[in-house]
């Protein structure tokens, strides 16, 4: 079988538009929509090594990145999963435009038979031009002003005329040529990775329109990780609408490649998945951006942030099926290795969804979800872990800062604390989250700080 997995990077699972979930209003994914008919959606997919790096980490190795390291290079010593497909006789192919997966020695490319890169996004220094980029509104609300003049703006003012020229345009239809000339080979393993709709939101004038038309003022489009009281209340709308615009486009241009392989003749042997690998806030609880630190410490990881899209296609399955199934970027590993029918390593913190996604019973169980980022060794070093089981959610900073507590079932939005008042369900969420740490053969010096609950 061949299997092709399409990362889209800080993809909220509340816009996805068939969800009905956005806060704001209507969000417009019909392409998506559309595939999740065709697919087991998990819906409760929830990140775990925070944030851009770990997760790939965690998706290339099916073991959790936080107990052991944070945002690093691929280990050279783990044998990952385009190393296990290729020596299978699979076709590996790599395209991504997300830079941070190859330059700087991150080695993400490693163990495919092959790699393309599309250069110019985000902090990617790949044009020296001498064009003025002006900024489209004052420098203290951008993260990075200088650097995003420097390098995305002035490749967008260099290379952008049309839509097809957005880097998510540019990156699914590289994928569709390469598919139009590699889908005869006996079998491949094609790992799609688009940095949107990640900031800088910059979806054409058209996406934009569907959600805030006529709007004249500054646009924040690379926004400065904050609470957002920074910007104007029609500031904060019209980023709220940029990041719509992109969730828009990047349903169009996956659609343009899912098109492709249906006129392939691809869809009776080909597993498809489409994964994010976390959210971000735009206006949720006062905050602008995906981490940050307030006066209760470390922001935790609500669901806006730590909930992903993650939705799998298998032919000969049936399609528009939900699972509540606890899953993890963990599980991207042993699940595609058990679908392409190669042996899986040992040992995994990863659980193949494979018997899920078939409508077969899935034997293993996974008490609670757990995102964090690298645990730290010293004890005074403030972290938030967030911890659900899909109903109640714990925000744990160690035992010296507040934790929250929420009942998603009751409290979607995560508004109501009851930490004080379900002390027990904290204890319990706690409790099961050092186990997890203990399985992951996390060290001693790292859980010993994180032992305690807070008092109060």
């Amino acid at each position: 079988m061949n299997v092709i997995a399409i990362m889209t990077d800080t993809f909220r699972y509340d816009h996805l538009g068939f969800t009905g979930k956005c806060p704001w209003w209507k969000v417009h994914t019909p392409k998506l929509d559309a595939f999740a008919k065709k697919c087991l959606v998990l819906d409760r997919a929830y990140q775990a090594s925070f944030p851009t790096i770990p997760t790939r980490t965690d998706m290339m190795t099916g073991r959790f990145t936080f107990p052991v390291r944070g945002w690093t290079p691929l280990p050279p010593d783990e044998v990952v999963l385009a190393m296990h497909m290729t020596e299978a006789d699979y076709v590996s192919m790599l395209i991504c435009d997300t830079p941070h997966l190859i330059r700087d020695g991150h080695q993400f490319d490693r163990g495919f038979t092959a790699w393309d890169w599309m250069r110019g996004q985000e902090g990617d220094r790949s044009i020296t031009d001498d064009i003025p980029v002006p900024l489209q509104c004052a420098p203290e609300k951008v993260r990075g002003p200088e650097r995003m003049q420097k390098n995305h703006y002035r490749w967008r003012a260099a290379n952008w005329k049309t839509e097809r020229d957005t880097f998510v345009a540019r990156t699914m239809q590289r994928a569709c040529d390469w598919l139009e000339r590699n889908y005869t080979h006996e079998k491949f393993f094609l790992y799609i990775d688009t940095f949107d709709p990640h900031e800088p939101w910059d979806p054409p004038q058209h996406y934009v329109d569907l959600y805030d038309p006529g709007y004249e003022g500054e646009i924040v489009d690379h926004p400065v990780y904050d609470y957002c009281d920074y910007l104007s209340p029609a500031e904060l709308k019209h980023t709220q609408a940029l990041y719509s615009g992109e969730c828009t486009l990047v349903s169009t241009w996956i659609g343009r490649l899912l098109e492709k392989v249906e006129r392939l003749g691809l869809m009776d042997n080909t597993a498809i998945t489409i994964i994010s690998d976390h959210g971000h806030y735009i206006g949720d609880h006062g905050r602008i951006g995906k981490s940050g630190k307030g006066p209760d410490g470390p922001w935790p990881y609500y669901e806006p942030v730590a909930h992903i899209v993650w939705m799998w296609y298998v032919p000969g399955t049936e399609g528009g099926r939900h699972a509540d199934f606890l899953a993890q970027p963990v599980d991207f590993f042993p699940t595609i290795l058990d679908l392409a029918g190669v042996p899986k390593p040992e040992p995994l913190d990863g659980v193949s969804l494979a018997p899920l996604l078939k409508g077969e019973k899935l034997d293993a169980k996974r008490e609670v979800a757990v995102t964090t980022r690298e645990l730290p060794s010293d004890p005074t070093k403030p972290l938030c872990t967030s911890i659900t089981d899909g109903e109640w959610t714990l925000h744990y900073r160690g035992p010296d800062l507040p934790s929250e507590l929420y009942h998603l079932t009751e409290d979607p939005a995560e508004e109501k604390n009851v930490f004080a008042e379900k002390r027990n369900e904290a204890e319990r969420l706690h409790a099961a989250h050092l186990d997890v740490l203990k399985s992951a053969r996390t060290v001693e010096e790292k859980i010993k700080p994180r032992t305690q609950l807070p008092k109060e």
